[in-house]
């Protein structure tokens, strides 16, 4: 969701979108607090990686439907007021979803050398 908010563009509230993230951020941080503290916090990295990851994307497909819905020809016939203007933001849309899965990818990786090393002293 966060992403998606991310590629609207605007004018009226400008950079108070970034805000709107935030906020919508909030619940999503505080579900994955209450799963983590359920399993006891134990691999929450690697978890919290793969949640971004997975929803970055579910948000990849949704702006690919957006993308193609936009180009079609059928779809500019039957709504001729492009109800799709305000999704435009592909810059600030792009740099969250690339902050988002690098941070997924970052948490899985060292999550995974934290195991190995784990797995090293173990053995020795």
């Amino acid at each position: 969701m966060i992403c998606l908010l991310s590629f609207t563009s605007i004018p009226e509230i400008g950079a108070f979108k970034f805000i709107v993230m935030g906020g919508f951020s909030i619940p999503a941080v505080i579900f994955f607090l209450i799963g983590a503290a359920v399993c006891h916090f134990e691999n929450w990295k690697s978890v919290f990686g793969v949640v971004l990851l997975s929803g970055t994307g579910f948000n990849l497909l949704v702006i690919i439907t957006f993308i193609c819905l936009q180009l079609s020809a059928d779809y500019r016939e039957y709504f001729p007021d492009n109800k799709l203007m305000y999704f435009s933001d592909y810059l600030s849309g792009v740099i969250s979803m690339i902050v988002l899965a690098g941070t997924g990818v970052a948490l899985i990786k060292v999550d995974k050398q934290k195991m190995s090393n784990k797995a090293l002293n173990s053995d020795a």
